[in-house]
């Protein structure tokens, strides 16, 4: 049996469920795509945890892969994918924090404008918190930590029809509650 072969076989075995021929693919692949995470990220840890979900979305899409596909191309796309969804995230938690400091910084300016801020911040914050769990919890999923709706229903096992109603929901509850403190300002901000 040649290499290729061999690979085959472990793929077949994998995508049966076999944790054994996992570990060996996972023996196999895991030091290529550290070495390839690390060159982009330049990070240990953001690499070794890239590499941990990429191969744990591996095992829970085994029975999509396609037989005749390389496994390396699979692994290295799902790698890949990782990668710029924690680039998208980083920016988008740079981008929200920016808005805050920048807001805070106008703010504290005049001690009049900071205290409407610091009251304003608190405001939302409370607005936030009267919505539903589940509701906040995918308000925040997509507001803070930017994840689009296919990885919130995705992460939280529902529709990403019940995603976009509760986001719409969130939405809606978040503009009537701001308009009753006057904050359309804000309102434009959360848009």
């Amino acid at each position: 049996m040649n290499k290729n072969e061999g690979e085959i076989e472990l793929i077949r075995d994998f995508k049966k469920g076999d944790s054994r021929a996992f570990e060996k693919l996972f023996q196999k692949y895991h030091k290529k795509l550290y070495a390839f995470l690390f060159n982009l990220l330049h990070s240990k840890e953001d690499a070794e945890e890239i590499v941990q979900d990429t191969f744990i979305k591996i095992w829970q899409k085994r029975e999509d892969f396609i037989d005749g596909y390389s496994f390396h191309s699979f692994l290295f796309t799902i790698a890949k994918n990782a990668f710029l969804n924690l680039n998208r995230k980083k920016i988008n938690r740079v981008v929200f924090e920016d808005r805050l400091n920048f807001l805070e910084e106008i703010s504290s300016e005049r001690t009049d404008d900071y205290i409407i801020f610091k009251e304003t911040k608190e405001i939302i914050n409370t607005i936030i918190e009267g919505l539903p769990p589940k509701r906040k919890e995918i308000f925040l999923l997509r507001k803070i930590e930017g994840l689009s709706r296919k990885e919130i229903a995705e992460k939280l096992d529902i529709s990403i029809i019940t995603v976009d109603n509760q986001l719409m929901k969130a939405n809606i509850y978040l503009k009537d509650e701001l308009k009753k403190y006057s904050l359309l300002l804000l309102i434009l901000f959360l848009n």
